[in-house]
């Protein structure tokens, strides 16, 4: 808890010493910023999505805005939630995650899965960013022996050893359609031994993988902390989407100038970058913020 409060105050630092910049230097700052209103960035609970909220949050920040940070929502289900109920005005997001939520059907087309979140969005009062070229999805992963043991290669071949195992994820895998859900049911049909709540693709999920506590995890493919011993088994009938991040904003507020700074970031998060900023959270215990703020310097943005 005191390093979560620690890193809102630098977080709110950094917002607060940008904004005084801007004041300070209205006469030679962007105009740009002028036509950017007060923000405030929601992010769900783990650690790539995070990042990201400071990432846009701290590049808005940049040109201007004034920016308030509500960390640690939740899942999809309760951040888009309050989002809808105005408790902030954006997110970061996943866009095939965000869609079979919305009751849409995401591909692994990042286009069409763009496309079609955003004719769920707009009626509703909201938008999607651009997705940026990075893909986290949800990973099936057992240790090497596991595999070996039952000759695992793809997630089809857990079903018939399925009731032997048990399995380990996200609190809420049993109802989300790309975990345990309905969609994964319709492809896969795995009934495990028994389901063990646990943290959401973090290192709870992590150890009880290493330590044989399950036989089966889900771990973010691209921002997880994989154990060195693990395999992914192959998503052999293409339960997992093109899950993009995206910046997810009500619509009142995406303004062209909004807009170019959130996109001009997302071009630059590769799944490379995606993962580097990740597991330097996770791994090497960098604050989130300190971390998006050292890839926009980087990247010379915004």
């Amino acid at each position: 808890m005191q390093r979560r409060t620690a890193r809102h105050l630098r977080a709110a630092a950094v917002v607060l010493v940008v904004v005084a910049a801007a004041l300070l230097g209205a006469a030679v700052a962007d105009p740009a910023g002028a036509d950017i209103r007060p923000l405030r960035i929601g992010s769900k609970n783990l650690i790539g999505a995070d990042v990201l909220s400071q990432l846009y949050g701290q590049a808005l920040a940049a040109k201007g805005a004034q920016v308030t940070f509500v960390p640690d929502v939740g899942p999809t289900e309760a951040t888009f939630s309050k989002l809808t109920q105005s408790e902030f005005d954006a997110y970061g997001e996943y866009q095939g995650t965000l869609l079979e939520y919305l009751g849409g059907k995401p591909s692994n087309d990042s286009a069409s899965t763009h496309a079609a979140l955003d004719a769920k969005l707009r009626p509703l009062g909201f938008l999607a960013s651009k997705p940026a070229p990075a893909i986290d999805v949800n990973g099936f992963y057992v240790t090497r022996k596991t595999a070996n043991r039952y000759r695992l290669t793809s997630v089809s071949d857990l079903k018939k050893i399925a009731p032997k195992l048990v399995f380990g994820g996200p609190p809420e895998c049993e109802i989300r359609p790309l975990c345990l859900g309905s969609a994964s049911q319709r492809l896969y049909g795995l009934r495990f031994k028994s389901v063990k709540k646990l943290d959401t693709g973090g290192p709870v999920t992590r150890k009880a993988l290493t330590s044989g506590k399950v036989d089966v995890a889900i771990l973010f493919t691209g921002s997880s902390d994989i154990p060195n011993d693990a395999v992914l088994l192959r998503d052999d009938r293409g339960l997992q989407p093109a899950d993009n991040p995206v910046l997810v904003l009500r619509a009142d507020t995406a303004t062209p100038e909004v807009l170019d700074v959130v996109d001009a970031v997302s071009a630059q998060i590769t799944t490379a970058e995606y993962r580097r900023m990740s597991l330097d959270v996770s791994i090497r215990h960098h604050d989130p913020a300190d971390v998006a703020a050292t890839f926009l310097a980087r990247h010379n943005l915004p």
